[in-house]
């Protein structure tokens, strides 16, 4: 049974991945995403701000499942690494097999280190 103090340390992680979720969904159905965005002069495209607010999202979500920081922020990084690799057409599997290497060492590396 998980206690009260518990519920209210996971709770704002539980509302920031809400509201990052609907900013998501929000972005995906009214943007298309090609779409260049200029800010102060500075132009990027629209695809930082979707990796950026999926990132939020499973980071939040990954430390509220998790109930670590640390597993929220890799679990993040992984998918949204994946993503990028995929969305530059390194597809093979041979990259998929790295970046879990990777994150199983960087998991060892933390795990370890207590």
């Amino acid at each position: 049974m998980m206690s009260m103090h518990q519920r209210k340390t996971r709770l704002p992680f539980l509302i920031s991945a809400l509201l990052s979720l609907v900013a998501l969904i929000f972005l995906i159905i009214s943007f298309p995403p090609t779409l260049q965005v200029s800010l102060l002069h500075i132009s990027f495209s629209l695809l930082v701000i979707f990796f950026l607010l999926l990132g939020i999202f499973l980071f939040t979500t990954g430390t509220y499942l998790f109930k670590s920081k640390k597993h929220g922020i890799l679990f993040a990084c992984f998918i949204v690494s994946y993503l990028v690799l995929r969305l530059n057409n390194l597809t093979h599997p041979f990259f998929f097999i790295l970046l879990c290497a990777l994150f199983l060492t960087l998991e060892l590396l933390f795990n370890y280190r207590r």
